[in-house]
């Protein structure tokens, strides 16, 4: 076959899998691996990686919802004289367009979730005629009950229930919520705020995985051991029995594992300081620069830096050389795991994603050597269009 030939049918490959995958998405898979049969294969495997995800997150939402059922029927009984506090026991849906007075659910998670119980009574009832027509299920029965309405409650209403993890006015219902009965689902963690935070952050992670998974977005930089972990400390907090037998994260590992980039180089990438304000002043992009370089020599060439760097949502993903610069200057590369002690002194403290970095390289070559994932825009035309500050690398 000659040349002309081959480039004619990658080009229709190529467009084949344009119109198939869309741009955008095939774009993305490309960044990472870029000729059509290793981004194609990247694809194949972040499906893969979805549906050993899903099914981890499947058994942490159904031991959550039980929990939070157990704790909320304790509530509807207190409350309404019942335990099925989804108000099955004073309305079905019935095509009503508005929600109506009759569904009574107890007055403390009303303002919370009241549209998404509405809404639930109403897949619900769209369910149990479907169950009827296609004479699939030994039901027979047209009505709905609590548990119909509980299973159609979506993840996000869990999430809510529980609320943000922050102590603010924002989340004083929550915070009540969670004093009275919510923290009976989690006996494992504490019963005050500090254990609301905890549930509320892990749940936040998953929501947020659970998100992309579902609606096939890439989970490129979607890190196996931290899903893992939130889930089985999820678990842990409701019952530490949970997390012998019930859930096998081996399938996880495994397809984590079998990432086609595990072979790939690992990428350098360049970072421009900007200046940042501290409690003891502002440091301009040179003095911390300077202040990095100066804290390296000081130990041995170690300084603290991320090896899993998200600036605006945009992850880089692991990295084996980090070059540093601030404005025009030469770039430095900087390396180990050290803040600067001004940093230390003015009050900033390292995010969850900080951790040691080895064997990076000084340099001296110009910003507009570092090509950012083998495109045309430099990183630094990358790095100055988002300002990202050393200190917000979390």
């Amino acid at each position: 076959m000659d040349t002309k030939s081959t480039n004619g049918e990658q080009a229709r490959r190529e467009l084949l899998a344009e119109r198939f995958l869309g741009r955008a998405r095939l774009e993305r898979y490309l960044r990472e691996l870029p000729d059509l049969d290793g981004a194609l294969a990247l694809h194949a495997w972040n499906e893969r990686y979805a549906g050993a995800l899903h099914v981890i997150l499947g058994y942490a939402e159904i031991a959550l919802r039980n929990a939070m059922d157990r704790a909320l029927s304790a509530l509807g009984a207190a409350q309404m004289g019942t335990a099925h506090w989804t108000g099955v026991d004073s309305y079905h849906y019935n095509g009503e367009r508005a929600i109506p007075d009759s569904m009574r659910i107890p007055s403390a998670i009303s303002p919370l979730v009241r549209q998404d119980v509405f809404r639930a009574h109403q897949h619900a009832r769209e369910a149990s005629l479907d169950r009827v027509a296609a004479r699939q299920s030994p039901r027979t029965d047209r009505g709905y009950g609590h548990e119909d309405v509980l299973a159609q409650l979506m993840f996000g209403t869990w999430c809510r229930l529980v609320g943000r993890p922050v102590t603010s006015r924002e989340t004083e219902r929550t915070q009540r919520l969670w004093a009275s009965v919510l923290h009976d689902a989690f006996p494992h963690v504490p019963a005050d705020e500090s254990g609301r935070i905890r549930i509320a952050r892990k749940l936040a992670q998953l929501r947020e995985i659970r998100n992309r998974e579902a609606h096939h977005e890439n989970l490129l930089y979607v890190d196996a051991d931290g899903v893992i972990d939130a889930v089985m400390s999820l678990l842990a907090a409701i019952d530490p029995a949970y997390g012998r037998g019930w859930v096998n994260p081996d399938p996880v590992r495994q397809v984590a594992y079998d990432d086609p980039r595990r072979n790939e180089p690992i990428r350098t990438a360049a970072f421009k300081l900007t200046g940042v304000r501290l409690a003891a002043g502002r440091y301009s992009a040179r003095q911390l620069l300077d202040a990095l370089a100066r804290q390296s020599l000081e130990n041995s060439g170690r300084v603290l830096f991320c090896n899993s760097v998200r600036v605006r949502n945009q992850y880089f993903g692991r990295l084996r050389r980090i070059v540093l610069y601030a404005d025009a200057d030469p770039l430095r590369g900087i390396r180990g795991y050290r803040l600067p002690a001004q940093w230390v002194a003015g009050g900033y403290r390292p995010g969850s994603r900080w951790y040691a970095v080895n064997n990076l390289r000084m340099s001296a070559e110009p910003a507009e050597s570092f090509r950012l994932l083998g495109k045309d825009k430099s990183l630094r035309e990358a790095f100055e269009s988002t300002r990202a500050n050393f200190a917000y690398l979390r």
